[in-house]
């Protein structure tokens, strides 16, 4: 008698568990969703001046490249810095170089700073204790094709 009692009760409340679920998917039901809303929750909103980028999987490594329309190479070489893309971008020269320059930097385990600069090209490498950070930036017809990897020793 009392295994029946026991089961019983458990159906009742097991049973008034289902009805309280039920009410409230009628009640979510019936509340509109903004789904345009939802959808841009869900999506990464890409930073205009990134332009169009995508990650990169080398080998002992990672990267990200992108390309921005409408600009030109110096410009992005100041967005790195200034939006910090990369770390101890702080270190970075103010301005571009006209010519291969070597920086030694001694700090927060950046070892130097080497740039190799071209026509239409500038790639900034940053030697770490650690590994390697590779920055290229450049210039394709009307857009700017700027690179990121970062390398494990």
């Amino acid at each position: 008698m009392k295994k029946i009692a026991c089961f019983a009760l458990l159906a009742l409340a097991f049973t008034n568990c289902k009805q309280n679920n039920s009410e409230k998917e009628l009640e979510s039901a019936k509340t509109p969703v903004d789904t345009v809303a939802a959808a841009k929750k869900e999506i990464k909103e890409e930073n205009p001046e990134e332009g169009d980028c995508k990650d990169i999987e080398v080998e002992m490594g990672s990267g990200r490249e992108c390309i921005i329309k409408d600009t030109d190479i110096n410009q992005v070489y100041q967005n790195i810095i200034k939006n910090k893309e990369v770390d101890e971008s702080e270190f970075y020269l103010t301005t571009l170089p006209t010519e291969k320059k070597s920086i030694e930097v001694n700090k927060e385990g950046l070892i130097s700073i080497d740039y190799e600069i071209a026509k239409d090209k500038v790639a900034i490498t940053m030697n770490y204790e650690g590994g390697v950070t590779e920055v290229t930036i450049e210039k394709i017809n009307n857009t700017v094709k700027k690179s990121i990897y970062h390398y494990a020793d």
